[in-house]
């Protein structure tokens, strides 16, 4: 597992999510809506892949944990893939947000 692109990815997400809420915190009831749905889906990125670095370099436990998160994977690859297009997924979800608050 790449854990470095993983927390890289976390991290801007975490950096853009920060940015909005202060946005949205200053009267955009649309964005403050969609940052609210959105929260819980970065709160459960955040622990799969917390979950998945802890026993990153292990192929059975990565895919161990992995499927006890719920994401259907056959490598360590596959792994890697899921967290990144979800990742990608909110991080298009928060962008259609910050166009909102341009």
């Amino acid at each position: 597992m790449d854990k470095d692109k993983i927390n890289g990815l976390i991290n801007d997400l975490m950096q853009l999510k920060d940015e909005l809420t202060v946005k949205a915190n200053l009267g955009v009831a649309e964005a403050q809506d969609e940052l609210k749905k959105l929260e819980p889906v970065f709160d459960d990125l955040k622990e799969k892949a917390g979950k998945i670095a802890d026993v990153a370099g292990d192929s059975a436990s990565e895919l161990k944990a992995a499927a006890e998160l719920g994401i259907d994977a056959k490598s360590s690859d596959e792994v890697d893939t899921a967290l990144e297009l979800a990742a990608e997924e909110l991080k298009s979800a928060y962008g259609k947000i910050k166009n909102i608050l341009s």
